[in-house]
């Protein structure tokens, strides 16, 4: 059983810079394309900072992981045109996530560049995957902040779903889709 709990940035004060976590991702940096790009920077700074992670080391390791959580879109991104994705840790669903194997530095740049961008602020302990900790991030006041996605938005994320389980029809791509924006 999964035990999903809230843990302080401080927490990750236990760890060493170059120790290894698992990385949740369930919005657009489920495409690796999108999340590489908080690893390496955006040169035109339009989706993340310029100079990324201070260590640009790819992920070592990536999975599909289904979280029994539900997401939610809410606060608008100008870079996107709509509302991003957060995780609702306190509602039972399904979510089609993705775990990235990476640096915990790596994994504190990149809070820090989305807490900048969308106002991420709520670090979750997921799980362990292979006795290694998973952790995501999200808010939990954007509940009363929803806001429809836009279809550039949710593009990405399809891609990121195919690319991550190949096994989905398109037909179960979409149906997934429908029912995370309703």
């Amino acid at each position: 059983m999964i035990h999903i709990k809230k843990v302080d940035i401080k927490y990750f004060d236990n760890y060493n810079d170059d120790d290894y976590i698992w990385y949740l991702c369930y919005g657009s940096n489920i495409s690796t394309k999108r999340f590489m790009i908080y690893i390496n920077g955006d040169q035109e700074g339009h989706y993340a900072h310029k100079g990324g992670c201070r260590d640009k080391s790819k992920p070592v390791d990536s999975k599909p992981y289904i979280v029994r959580r539900r997401i939610y879109f809410a606060k608008h991104s100008g870079k996107w045109n709509g509302g991003v994705a957060f995780l609702n840790y306190r509602s039972r669903g399904k979510v089609y996530g993705k775990i990235y194997k990476i640096k915990k530095s790596q994994f504190i740049d990149v809070l820090t560049q989305e807490q900048h961008m969308k106002d991420y602020n709520t670090i979750i302990y997921v799980g362990k995957y292979k006795r290694e900790p998973i952790y995501t991030f999200t808010s939990i006041y954007k509940l009363n902040d929803l806001e429809k996605p836009s279809e550039k938005y949710l593009e990405v994320i399809r891609k990121g779903i195919r690319e991550t389980y190949k096994k989905l029809s398109d037909r179960q791509i979409e149906k997934y889709m429908v029912r995370i924006t309703k």
